[in-house]
C-alpha cells in the first residue's frame, strides 16, 4: 500500500527515525538505509506480529511532496521445504492456519502503522528546513 502527501514540509530523516522507533516498540528487528532521495526500512522477526516474512517501508520524494510505501515480503520457502509425505501426514490445516495467522497479523500491523504514521506526520509537519512558498 502506498500513500502520498503534499505541502507538509516534513523532515524525511526525522520521519524515517520516527517510523524506526515505532517499529522497534513493536519488537521488530530493523535494518535501514538511504539511497539518493529514498529511505528504506526493513523490519522482521517481531514477537508481537508473527508475520511469515518481513516488512519494508520506503519513503521517496522531498519534504514538500513524498510517498510512503508499506509492503509485505512473504517467506514462501517454508511450506515448500516440507516433503509431500509430511504435508499429507499433517494435512494442510496446519499450514493454512499459520498462513491465516500471518495474514491477520499483517492486517493489524498495516492498520496500526498508518494510524501511527498520521500522528507522526501531524507532529512533523513544517519540520523541514525548506521554507514553504507563499
Amino acid at each position: 500500500m502506498q500513500k502520498r502527501w503534499t505541502d507538509r514540509y516534513v523532515d524525511l530523516e526525522l520521519l524515517t527515525n520516527s517510523i524506526i522507533d515505532f517499529l522497534k516498540t513493536l519488537d521488530f528487528e530493523i535494518a535501514s538505509g538511504k539511497t539518493g532521495s529514498e529511505y528504506v526500512i526493513f523490519a522482521g522477526d517481531s514477537s508481537y506480529f508473527r508475520i511469515d516474512g518481513y516488512v519494508s517501508v520506503t519513503i521517496q520524494g522531498e519534504p514538500k511532496d513524498f510517498t510512503i510505501k508499506l509492503e509485505l515480503h512473504e517467506n514462501q520457502k517454508k511450506t515448500r521445504s516440507f516433503s509431500p509425505f509430511l504435508m499429507s501426514m499433517f494435512g494442510l490445516g496446519y499450514f493454512l492456519s499459520k498462513r491465516f495467522q500471518s495474514e491477520d497479523a499483517w492486517l493489524k500491523l498495516k492498520k496500526e502503522f498508518w494510524e501511527h504514521l498520521e500522528n507522526i506526520l501531524v507532529q512533523l509537519t513544517n519540520s523541514s528546513n525548506i521554507i514553504a512558498d507563499k
